[in-house]
């Protein structure tokens, strides 16, 4: 009896080691110090400022004029970040004086563009480029420009159109098509 309890005694101190080395290592504290975490910025500059502005004004548009415009979109912060790109309304002004004024602001409706990202800035559409479909998909080059009514724009949206890095600079242009004056609604001629 004696030498089983004896043999107990020192498993149990065996036990007790074994246990006390383990509760050791996993009860270990270390310190750390000077650490530090800075959050990274996405931000987001059109024409250099960050105020909404109005990237589409058109006046004195008559048949047969074309041409273009453009805005500059810059990730101006240190982390890259999806592009979404969303229209408001569409506004059309009617004319108040001359002979094919009228109060209705119907030019919307007849003139027609075609809206893209130029991904490379180099105000043409070519390889990289993203067009914006006015029903608020996408489509890329080499597909021919899409063209649709300006009023067709209005308060669509479009979604992860790309992820722009940090420091990258894209130009959103939009292209007039040369208009016929029979395109242009019978109130206005």
């Amino acid at each position: 009896m004696k030498k089983i309890f004896g043999l107990m005694i020192a498993a149990l101190m065996v036990i007790a080691m074994v246990g006390g080395g383990t509760w050791a290592y996993f009860s270990d504290i270390e310190q750390s110090t000077n650490n530090s975490l800075t959050a990274g910025t996405l931000d987001l500059n059109i024409n250099g400022g960050n105020t909404v502005v109005t990237m589409f004004s058109v006046s004195n548009v008559a048949p047969g004029d074309s041409g273009n415009g453009n805005c500059t979109l810059t990730n101006v912060g240190n982390l890259g970040g999806e592009l979404d790109i969303e229209f408001s309304a569409i506004t059309n002004t009617g004319g108040t004086s001359g002979e094919y004024g009228d109060s209705t602001g119907n030019l919307g409706a007849a003139a027609e563009i075609a809206v893209y990202v130029d991904v490379d800035s180099s105000d043409s559409w070519n390889a990289g480029d993203i067009g914006l479909k006015s029903d608020g998909t996408t489509y890329t080059f080499p597909t021919a420009l899409d063209y649709a009514t300006i009023d067709s724009y209005g308060s669509d949206s479009w979604d992860a159109v790309e992820t722009m890095a940090a420091s990258a600079s894209d130009n959103i242009l939009y292209s007039p098509r040369s208009i016929a004056p029979a395109k242009f609604p019978s109130a206005l001629f």
